[in-house]
């Protein structure tokens, strides 16, 4: 697998993560617990979501069309990168399974996201 699938592959992702966070904000349940009933945590999700919806979608648009793709994985990875830090913030608040998740999840998608940005330059 090369530089240009594993971009496209974490633009899918972004898409499939995006878009259901926007339809579907209480599997935020996972990392908040109960929490995730709240309006704010579920608008927080669905802001997120967004976000990665829009930022995968146009990824794999521009992977498509053979445009240059490594500001927006450089973008999704500062986005991730930011997810990172809040969620390292809020550690000790969050359930223990779920924080190591997230945490390992958002620190291994701002480092390929990086990385692939560079490859793909």
């Amino acid at each position: 697998m090369n530089a240009h699938d594993l971009a496209r592959l974490l633009g899918v992702g972004r898409i499939v993560l995006g878009a259901t966070l926007v339809t579907a904000p209480g599997v935020m349940r996972f990392l908040a617990g109960g929490a995730a009933t709240e309006p704010g945590v579920r608008l927080i999700a669905r802001a997120a979501g967004i976000r990665d919806l829009l930022v995968g979608w146009r990824t794999v648009q521009a992977l498509g069309r053979g445009e240059p793709v490594a500001t927006l994985l450089r973008d999704g990875a500062v986005a991730d990168g930011v997810d990172l830090v809040a969620c390292l913030i809020a550690f000790r608040h969050l359930p223990r399974v779920p924080r190591l998740v997230t945490v390992a999840a958002a620190s291994s998608a701002t480092a390929v996201g990086w990385r692939l940005a560079s490859a793909l330059d």
